[in-house]
């Protein structure tokens, strides 16, 4: 832009005689953006004293006279014309009602703070977002779900929009279709999941809370498997990404920009689809949804008008009328048909009719389905039929009165007037009968009877969602031919039974018994007379085998455990916590005994290449496991001085750790310690 030539960029690219512009949208906001653009193009030709002289020229052009002055600048290729060979894709609009508790939703938040209406944009902007909560599902908001919280067709029959995309799915799932389904609101993908589970569709998910593995095993599993339904945030999931073993897009709600929604519907619609593709928007009637969905619409008809014809002078013009166009006025739309009866509106559709046939998974194309025409309340930009009626202003005023004498009558006739701005409708504060020590007990022990019903619910959900997690990763394990090497969780009764024998054994005078044996040599050969012995190493959860000291070292030995742990982390098997029991004799082996290697994922390496610390609660699972291995196997155990290098390590805790496990509890366990260390022996030992 023109700004640039104060630029030391824009100097360096001045150096160069042919320019090229790549612009996804070459149509900003006015002529005086155009301008800017061509100037960088061609600046002896655009030059900055010439803009005022070019936007006063073009701003009332309503013929193609500017577009002729366009074409040797601007080269505009559309899909259409580049993948000639791409399959059709229809887009379809899906009207629905609003069921009884949405409406009721819908009333109480536009009546919930009257005083946004005297012109405050942030509480208008509020009221916007939960009206559109309302209209994809009032579970959305805490508290209107009933409790107790289970599974049910409640979860479909409160929401017109669930109503609606349930029959679409079973129509859908009946034809072999595959389905990208779209929403603005993570929320609202957490209840598609559960109405996933309830009805028991396949499905992935992706957001903006998944990492990146995650977010490519969702991907690859969508593509590579029969999976039904891929749910997606429209941010998260609406670029980088390619989806075309989907035919079927489906919009559960709309984005303020149009173009988010087209990048998204181009996850399926692109290079490498071969089958017919569906666009589907559902949208409520007589909602702000719908008035939204409108005004998006005309943005992108304008734009092609715009580019296409020439007719620049419409950017002004549209703007004006987008300007005309209040935000309180886009609340009120719609009101006086959608408040004129409380009860549902929710009614039954012929899919077939509306969404045309379909054959062994693909879309029959056919011609039936045509766009409507440009009406004639379509003019220069603006849809008027998209408007607030006389009735919704009606309605509106009506429904406020009603608030207001109902607010009169709780309040004894008062009102409470603020900074004489405008009448503030709250409620007056009445004095509450003080409660009794017995009420005053009852209520607190019904609150926390709620706080561990609520606690008790969280749990049963996190296991739920653990479960179904770890069900997952079974399957895949058993797709991969892939079998774990980590040891199983101890049995907390053993535990029990053993402390109970430990604790009669800590009054006896026989020290020796517990004592960890400090060890000078190198802990990959362990000093085992004979029996079996287990060397104990530390490890992060990334799955990349380190190098140098114990790493090379158990190397000498075998290659199996840098083999396995990198399988590991492939296969996601690095939880922390996490032991890897591994055989290490195929190099070097003893005659007396068989030595094994316990991997215990004990550090966190992030995204970065950040490691953690040693992580004590980790390594306390570890230990447990590798006590338990010990037991059965009848070895002994050997470890490394754990953070002997890492600066503020807490040994005096790792210590403790490894009495309590391991030594305490009869298994002979060796510290292994450097030659440097030779003269603190005696400090350790004592």
């Amino acid at each position: 832009s023109l700004h640039m030539k104060r630029e030391a960029e824009f100097a360096i690219l001045s150096w160069f005689g042919f320019r090229v512009l790549l612009t996804g949208t070459p149509i900003q906001n006015n002529l005086q953006e155009l301008y800017s653009l061509l100037s960088f193009i061609q600046p002896d030709v655009f030059t900055a004293e010439k803009a005022d002289d070019f936007t006063d020229s073009y701003r009332e052009v309503q013929t193609a006279e500017l577009q002729r002055v366009l074409d040797p600048f601007l080269l505009r290729r559309v899909k259409s014309e580049v993948a000639v060979d791409l399959p059709k894709k229809t887009e379809l609009l899906m009207y629905h009602g609003m069921s009884a508790l949405q409406k009721k939703s819908y009333k109480a938040f536009l009546m919930k703070d009257l005083e946004a209406f005297q012109g405050n944009k942030n509480k208008l902007l509020n009221i916007l977002m939960n009206l559109r909560k309302c209209v994809d599902h009032p579970y959305l908001f805490d508290g209107v779900e009933p409790e107790p919280f289970e599974m049910g067709e409640h979860l479909v029959e409160a929401s017109g929009k669930l109503c609606l995309l349930d029959s679409m799915l079973a129509y859908l799932h009946k034809g072999g279709h595959r389905i990208l389904l779209f929403s603005q609101m993570t929320r609202m993908l957490d209840i598609l999941q559960d109405y996933m589970e309830f009805r028991g569709y396949s499905y992935e998910r992706l957001d903006g809370s998944v990492r990146g593995e995650e977010r490519n095993l969702a991907v690859k599993n969508f593509s590579s498997k029969d999976i039904f339904v891929f749910l997606l945030s429209t941010k998260a999931g609406g670029v980088g990404l390619n989806l075309t073993a989907a035919d079927t897009v489906i919009f559960m709600d709309s984005d303020f920009n149009p173009q988010n929604d087209l990048q998204a519907a181009a996850r399926c619609h692109r290079i490498g689809q071969n089958r017919p593709v569906k666009v589907i928007r559902l949208l409520a009637r007589d909602t702000v949804e719908e008035i939204m969905f409108s005004r998006a619409a005309s943005k992108l008809q304008l734009t092609d008008t715009v580019i296409e014809e020439g007719r620049f002078s419409l950017l002004d013009r549209a703007q004006s009328a987008a300007a005309g166009l209040k935000l309180s006025e886009i609340l009120k739309f719609g009101v006086d048909k959608l408040l004129s009866s409380s009860e549902s509106s929710v009614t039954d559709v012929k899919l077939e009719k509306i969404l045309g046939s379909s054959q062994d998974g693909h879309w029959v194309e056919d011609d039936l389905l045509v766009c409507p025409a440009d009406h004639m309340y379509y003019f220069e930009g603006r849809d008027y039929s998209r408007d607030p009626s006389a009735g919704d202003q009606k309605t509106f005023d009506r429904l406020l009165e009603e608030q207001l004498a109902e607010f009169q009558r709780d309040a004894g006739g008062r009102r409470a007037l603020r900074h004489n701005a405008g009448v503030r409708f709250c409620l007056a504060h009445s004095k509450r009968k003080p409660l009794t020590e017995a009420e005053l007990e009852l209520r607190s022990q019904r609150r926390e009877e709620a706080a561990v019903k609520r606690a008790k619910l969280q749990e049963d959900t996190k296991k739920k969602q653990q479960e179904q997690k770890h069900k997952k990763k079974m399957a895949w394990w058993e797709s991969c031919g892939y079998r774990s090497r980590c040891l199983p969780p101890a049995d907390s009764e053993e535990e029990e039974e053993e402390d109970e024998e430990d604790d009669s054994s800590v009054c006896s005078t026989d020290s020796d018994s517990s004592a960890i044996h400090y060890v000078l040599g190198d802990v990959t050969h362990p000093h085992a007379a004979q029996g079996d012995a287990i060397i104990v190493h530390c490890v992060d959860d990334s799955g990349r085998w380190g190098r140098g000291g114990l790493f090379t070292a158990l190397e000498l030995r075998s290659d199996e455990p840098r083999h396995k742990y990198e399988l590991a982390g492939k296969m996601k098997d690095l939880d922390v916590g996490n032991v890897l029991l591994l055989p290490i004799d195929d190099k070097q082996s003893r005659l007396d005994g068989r030595d094994q290697l316990a991997l215990i994922v004990a550090q966190r390496r992030d995204e970065a290449n950040k490691l953690s610390g040693i992580l004590l609660s980790a390594l306390d699972d570890g230990l447990k496991k590798i006590h338990a291995a010990a037991k059965r196997h009848k070895a002994s155990v050997h470890l490394p001085r754990i953070g002997h290098a890492t600066r503020g390590f807490n040994w005096y805790g790792t210590e403790r750790l490894i009495r309590k496990h391991l030594a305490s509890r009869g298994v002979a366990t060796f510290v292994y310690l450097w030659d440097v260390f030779s003269k603190y022996i005696k400090y350790f030992i004592g």
